[in-house]
């Protein structure tokens, strides 16, 4: 801590009273440049807050003297002196842990003048140090800006622009959680401007829809006229509607005109002028040049004079008037020629300043000087004090310890007096003892008869927890019966998988497919690799169960040589990690849909479609198929028994056995679509129904 900030005594008087002032200084330096633009008035109030700074020996008081004399050079474009002023504020106050503002403050504003100065690289590196700290403390605001400048500053480095938009993106969301509509209007004019230069035109108008409704929320009428402003130069960079940017120039003239701002009235007729000089309707762009021109003059904007005179000068030079065209293009220069000279004049002005500046730095070496003497003294009378606390504690602690001997030898005495007491006491107890001895004797006979009682009830209870323990066992029994006689199911299931699949390889082979066939091995061994991790386990995942199909199907589309397509949806409001299947449930569903309803099919287009989708009771997962429907034999006869509908039959088997031994609902159904064997074959719906009271994989023990 600084001499002039320590606190409890004059010293912290006079710091206070120098920070007021200093702050006033930088107040009215701020006021004069926003509302007169007085140059020299500016600049003199900014370096009595630097001044005054100085005196009171506070880094924080003199960093935040210098960051504002460096904003007010980065008003004047001053670019390169406002980075110097910035960082050498940033860097009086980087170490010090209770300026976390200040730091934040000084290195945004060192990341934007680097950013102006087009060091983009020291513009990237503030910015980083103001988010770091800022994402320490969690100030959304300075999050806000510094992630909004880094994405300014990488959208103009080399192969970073991919990177600008994350940052863009990240300080809109700050604003957001904020729930600061002016920062999340500056964001998306910074995003959509991202887009505008990379010639993303319909994605860059999305962006000023959204600023375009939050201004008109905030009746922000200056936000609403920047925004008309900016549709009209979006539309006049892309080229192909002058006439849409015309009229967004219009509406942002009007709104303008309404806030009386004289500089952005000129700029827009300037840029009125620009799209009637590209559509090369001349004599109306000279009329607009023409209304621009005064306006420009009242308060000398030369940037605008100069771009009024160079397109006055490119209308002549098109309608072959030389003279003309010569005499506003020296008109032009000398607008281009004086923006160059005042800049010199500035920076010159600047780095004089600057040698002022640290000039008087020089007198801060001799403050730290005293500062030392001053601390190593109160180090010292600190010390003593400590000794004085020490030897004071050690009186205390003697005393408490005698007059803590003295309580306990009082109190042996009492415990003495209190010792007869209660031997007299028990003398007398023990003679009445003798007369409740034959009432002790009546007690215990009662106890008796109430231990025996006892004793009738544990026999009882004893049985009765014999019978639960007889029925646990054979509950378990039962269960176990019910697992052997899934396992036996489940090993029905994997050589019928793996006959299907060698057979389908063998076909490839046969036909010479052997591209296929390889193609259609390494689908397979996915496959059996998922088939071997999920047969160990009596529930898995349904996504996992998903996948195993989704691998089952890519195999048949090979072997059938893309004769059929399959997709898979699944609700978004579904989460197929968090629902749990007894594994190879799906599988033979498609496999029948395949065997039995798309493959016999005479249709051109043959679909097969797996949905996961949301039930009122549950989740629903449905194999859908676009061929020969289901024929009506097997609702009266049930799956048969030649082999043709095993996997059907096992599923149905599977499913009444897992029900039993998790006390889960899960229940199939097959149906054909719209008529079946009677109508027009639409196909043929299998659907697995998972009741959302169950929670499968939970082994009931009764």
């Amino acid at each position: 801590m600084a001499q002039g900030e320590l606190k409890g005594g004059i010293l912290s008087k006079e710091y206070y009273a120098d920070s007021l002032v200093v702050e006033e200084e930088i107040r009215i330096s701020r006021d004069i440049h926003r509302e007169q633009h007085n140059e020299h008035l500016e600049y003199h109030h900014a370096e009595n807050a630097i001044a005054i700074a100085l005196r009171s020996n506070s880094p924080i008081l003199y960093a935040r003297a210098l960051d504002n004399q460096g904003l007010l050079y980065r008003y004047h474009q001053v670019y390169q002196e406002a980075l110097a002023l910035h960082v050498k504020a940033f860097d009086l106050v980087k170490n010090l842990e209770n300026a976390s503002l200040v730091k934040m403050i000084s290195a945004n504003n060192a990341g934007v003048a680097a950013r102006y100065a087009q060091e983009y690289d020291k513009a990237v590196f503030y910015y980083m140090e103001a988010l770091k700290v800022a994402e320490t403390h969690g100030d959304l605001r300075n999050i806000a800006i510094a992630c909004n400048g880094l994405g300014n500053a990488l959208v103009n480095m080399p192969n970073r622009a991919d990177d600008a938009i994350i940052y863009f993106e990240r300080a809109l969301e700050a604003e957001r959680e904020r729930e600061n509509t002016l920062g999340m209007a500056m964001n998306y004019l910074s995003i959509s401007d991202y887009y505008n230069e990379r010639e993303e035109y319909q994605i860059s108008r999305q962006y000023l829809e959204h600023l375009l409704e939050i201004n008109s929320n905030r009746e922000d009428t200056f936000g609403l006229a920047i925004t008309y402003q900016y549709f009209g130069l979006n539309y006049v960079k892309e080229g192909k509607s002058f006439g849409l940017a015309r009229e967004y120039y219009f509406k942002s003239l009007a709104l303008f005109v309404q806030l009386e701002n004289k500089l952005k009235q000129a700029e827009l007729l300037l840029h009125l002028g620009e799209v009637e000089r590209l559509e090369r309707n001349y004599t109306q762009a000279i009329d607009y040049y023409q209304q621009s021109l005064p306006l420009a003059k009242e308060s000398n904007y030369k940037g605008i004079l100069l771009g009024l005179y160079s397109g006055m000068s490119l209308i002549h030079e098109a309608q072959s008037n030389d003279a003309k065209a010569l005499e506003y293009y020296k008109l032009a220069q000398s607008y281009k020629d004086s923006i160059a000279l005042k800049e010199q004049e500035t920076a010159i002005a600047a780095i004089e300043k600057r040698y002022a500046f640290e000039k008087k730095e020089a007198q801060i070496a001799l403050l730290e000087k005293d500062q030392a003497i001053q601390q190593a003294q109160l180090a010292q009378q600190e010390e003593a004090m400590q000794n004085q606390k020490f030897l004071l504690m050690l009186l205390i602690v003697g005393l408490l310890a005698i007059g803590t001997i003295t309580m306990l030898l009082h109190r042996n005495n009492l415990v003495k007096k209190r010792s007869n007491q209660l031997l007299l006491q028990r003398n007398q107890q023990i003679l009445r003892q003798r007369d409740e001895i034959s009432l002790q004797k009546e007690k215990i006979e009662e106890t008796n008869r109430q231990l025996e009682q006892a004793l009738v009830e544990i026999v009882h209870q004893q049985k009765e927890s014999e019978q639960r323990r007889i029925k646990l066992i054979k509950s378990q029994f039962e269960n176990k019966i019910q697992s052997l006689a899934l396992q036996s199911l489940e090993s029905q299931m994997n050589p019928h998988f793996l006959f299907n699949g060698m057979n389908a390889v063998r076909w490839l082979v046969i036909k010479n497919q052997n591209k296929a066939a390889i193609d259609y091995l390494n689908t397979f061994a996915q496959l059996l690799r998922l088939s071997l991790t999920s047969n160990r386990k009596n529930v898995i995942p349904l996504k996992e169960e998903i996948r195993t199909t989704t691998l089952y199907l890519e195999i048949e589309k090979l072997r059938f040589n893309s004769e059929f397509t399959f997709s898979v949806h699944i609700a978004p409001e579904i989460d197929i990690k968090q629902v749990m299947v007894p594994p190879k449930i799906l599988q033979p569903l498609a496999e029948n849909a395949i065997k039995h309803g798309l493959l016999p099919s005479k249709k051109a287009e043959k679909r097969l479609e797996i949905n996961v989708v949301r039930k009122s009771n549950g989740v629903c997962v449905e194999v859908v198929d676009n061929g020969d429907g289901i024929k009506k034999d097997y609702y009266k006869n049930g799956p048969k028994q030649d082999g043709a509908h095993l996997g059907l039959k096992l599923i149905r088997e599977r499913l009444s056995i897992y029900n039993q031994q998790y006390d889960t609902t899960i229940s199939f159904s097959i149906e054909a679509l719209d008529g079946g064997d009677m109508g027009q074959n639409k196909g043929t719906r299998a659907a697995i129904h998972i009741c959302s009271r169950a929670k499968v994989g939970t082994l009931v023990t009764s």
